[in-house]
């Protein structure tokens, strides 16, 4: 019995190591296996670009394309297509092209039908009034010369006046009395108003000052903390260890590979001339891959650049873990987020 229940814990240890090696491959997979992208652009006129992004040999592969002013996009896993943009996009176009003509078609044939059979009716209907109608069936009350006779005039009853009642001396009204005017109130002499004046002027003007007084002390204070915290120990080794993962993540990120043929100018001589000063300054990054063609006769802008690098997820794995264990930068976010109310306990 014992035997057996050491057989089974043996399987089940066997499965449970199989399932963690294969996780842990898989980790390790998407941490060390590049994602490879290129890109290739051309402008001559109009912008035309396609890019590419694989992963394992191609197992995953995205790609996209922007040509005659229309963005198409596809990716895929193995055989298996995820999204298609553009294309279908096209193809459902057409269909409800095609759908709105056969309906305008039918809606067309539709309203001829129906306008042929109200014709039809109408016409029938003509034909049997003129069928209806005949010398003996005009009307008594028609004249010889076929005019109806004039209507009759009736008299028009002039309208009397209407009559007044009668009101009787005593119920006559009594005229109104008009109210009686005051006098308005003496006004208060000048110096009075100008001394009054005076003094909410000089109210006004030190609440000014006083506003103006605590804003500059809010200032002050500012300034005085912004110092501090920039020259903290914190502060300054955060931002040393910054300056650090950014490079090592523009290295890693930057293309392996580019090249690439510009032609530029403008209608200043003297611009062209300032953008390619500005740009020699930059030869040591991109040295003999990328070729720089001034015109200082006319302005013009045209070339094309193709690039190829390659991305591995670990790096940023490295240095998310590398931040999170360094002292300076979680003094830095605890700083953070406790500023208001602890300034003074968090210079400690």
């Amino acid at each position: 019995m014992i035997h057996i229940i050491l057989l089974i814990l043996k399987i089940l240890g066997c499965i449970i190591l199989g399932i963690l090696a294969l996780i842990l491959a898989a980790v390790l997979i998407v941490l060390f296996v590049p994602f490879k992208y290129e890109l290739s652009a051309d402008y001559s006129g109009e912008p035309e670009a396609e890019g590419k992004l694989s992963w394992l040999f191609g197992a995953l592969k995205v790609r996209g394309s922007f040509k005659d002013k229309k963005l198409r996009a596809r990716a895929s896993i193995l055989w298996f297509r995820l999204f298609c943009m553009g294309e279908d996009e096209a193809k459902a176009a057409d269909a409800v092209e095609e759908a709105v003509s056969d309906a305008e078609a039918a809606a067309k044939a539709e309203a001829g039908d129906i306008l042929t059979a109200a014709e039809d009716v109408f016409e029938k209907e003509d034909v049997s009034r003129g069928k209806a109608a005949s010398p003996e069936g005009e009307s008594p009350e028609m004249s010889s010369a076929g005019e109806l006779p004039a209507p009759e005039e009736k008299p028009v009853e002039a309208k009397k006046p209407e009559e007044r009642p009668e009101v009787s001396p005593g119920e006559r009204q009594k005229p109104k009395r008009k109210p009686v005017e005051l006098p308005p109130p003496e006004k208060p002499p000048e110096k009075e108003k100008k001394s009054k004046q005076k003094k909410k002027s000089k109210q006004k003007w030190k609440g000014k000052l006083s506003a103006l007084q605590k804003q500059y002390n809010k200032l002050v204070h500012t300034k005085e903390m912004a110092e501090k915290f920039w020259n903290a120990d914190f502060t300054q080794g955060s931002i040393a260890f910054g300056k650090k993962a950014v490079a090592s993540l523009l290295r890693h990120l930057l293309p392996k590979k580019a090249a690439g043929h510009i032609h530029f100018g403008f209608d200043k001589p003297a611009d062209t001339g300032k953008i390619l000063g500005y740009a020699s300054m930059l030869y040591a990054w991109y040295g003999d891959s990328l070729t720089l063609q001034p015109d200082f006769d006319r302005a013009v802008l045209e070339g094309d650049i193709y690039i190829r690098g390659s991305i591995r997820l670990y790096i940023f794995l490295y240095w998310g873990l590398r931040g999170i264990l360094n002292k300076d930068l979680r003094k830095l976010i605890k700083f953070i987020k406790h500023f208001k109310g602890k300034e003074e306990t968090l210079w400690q």
